[in-house]
């Protein structure tokens, strides 16, 4: 195991403190392994981990620190503070900060750290550049090309006048240049050529840079000709196919995230009797209704009204009314089950997946996980056991 994941709780420890959890996730690592080697497996070039939004919500230290044990060098945030995290914790690898910086210290940070920063304006290189000399350090860069999606980057007619010129810069080291797909078969096409495009004026202008990178989770289910020497998968390393027509393109992929809870209070309610908020489910019949100490602060939306599967033992049974911010309710009737049995609210698989429960939402998958609340506690598995915890909760209260 890696240094981070060395200093964790015994795994009677962390079975110990679950005990006492009323809601938690957890984070299957042997997934995301396996998910990896997929990936890995069809692409056959550089995989750089997007493990921004704290991992996709999975957590984003453990996360990390198992990627890098199993040979991911390379990894990609949106946020600084995510990157300052990664190397603080001294997770081995490259760190590529997606984030926007304005002030003098940030830049200091960045470059003291070691973090390669995403520029697209000179201004941002030359601040770079300046914090470089002051540290005597070297500014890795990826520069970002704007081939058509119009968010953030060089325009693609005049990127490579700018990479020539931050390329010049003292010390400073163009790593990449990247962009990213509009997800759109007939566009996708004319963006890729104005990166190739790029890189080959550059070049010919004498400057060789080591990775070109468009492919995120969608190219790699559809897009060959865009894995170029590096992907950068996000969703797909946590076992998620973002939307149906993935399912076929032929990756094995295994969702890595569930989420659980402990039955709070078991009650009989009678036939006709209202439950929870503005009475969202009336009782057809007389009926043992079980809550769950979980609800929309742990990232089920509240559009689950009436429509949860949940799992208990080996049965799915229906949500009952509205999703409160700490209480969902269930029907337990015709069912053992006890304050402190555990349910699960979002499973790996079948009727309570990921994928199954943003469909009875109306959600993206992409917003469900990314939803996910990072004070709800995180424990992490490896062949079914617990190797890791990630409780903010209790870190920021003690």
């Amino acid at each position: 195991m890696s240094k981070y994941l060395d200093n964790q709780p015994t795994p009677s420890e962390i079975r110990e403190k679950m005990e006492g959890y009323t809601s938690w996730l957890e984070i299957d690592l042997d997934s995301i392994t396996h998910n990896l080697h997929e990936i890995r497996g069809r692409v056959g070039v550089e995989v750089m981990a997007v493990v921004k939004n704290n991992a996709y919500g999975h957590g984003l230290l453990p996360v990390a620190a198992h990627l890098s044990e199993n040979g991911v060098s390379w990894f990609m945030v949106a946020k600084t503070q995510e990157a300052k995290a990664i190397r603080d914790a001294g997770i081995p690898g490259h760190v590529v900060n997606m984030d926007a910086v304005f002030t003098e210290s940030q830049f200091n940070a960045i470059v003291k750290k070691g973090i390669i920063q995403v520029v697209y304006t000179e201004d941002v290189a030359k601040r770079l550049s300046a914090a470089a000399s002051r540290a005597g350090r070297e500014a890795k860069v990826f520069v970002k090309v704007d081939t058509g999606l119009r968010r953030v980057g060089v325009d693609h007619s005049e990127a490579a006048d700018l990479i020539e010129r931050v390329a010049a810069l003292p010390g400073v080291t163009v790593k990449s240049i990247f962009s990213t797909f509009m997800q759109n078969p007939e566009q996708d096409g004319a963006m890729l050529k104005r990166l190739l495009e790029v890189d080959g004026e550059l070049r010919d202008r004498g400057i060789d840079i080591e990775f070109r990178s468009m492919a995120s989770s969608d190219a790699v289910f559809h897009n060959p000709e865009g894995w170029l020497d590096m992907v950068r998968p996000g969703m797909s390393l946590y076992g998620v196919f973002p939307e149906a027509k993935d399912v076929a393109s032929g990756l094995d992929l295994r969702q890595a995230l569930a989420l659980k809870a402990r039955i709070e209070h078991v009650k009989w309610v009678e036939k006709g009797d209202s439950v929870t908020y503005w009475g969202r489910f009336i009782a057809p019949r007389r009926m043992r209704v079980g809550t769950l100490h979980v609800g929309f602060y742990d990232g089920v939306p509240r559009e689950m009204a009436n429509k949860g599967r949940i799992k208990v033992g080996s049965e799915y049974r229906g949500s009952l009314g509205s999703v409160s911010l700490n209480h969902y309710l269930l029907d337990l009737t015709s069912m053992e089950a006890s304050p402190g049995d555990v349910a699960e609210v979002i499973g790996r698989e079948g009727e309570n997946s990921l994928v199954k429960m943003a469909e009875a939402s109306g959600w993206m998958v992409y917003s469900l996980m990314n939803h996910l609340n990072p004070f709800t506690p995180r424990v992490y598995l490896r062949e079914g056991k617990p190797v890791a915890l990630l409780d903010l909760s209790q870190e920021r209260l003690l």
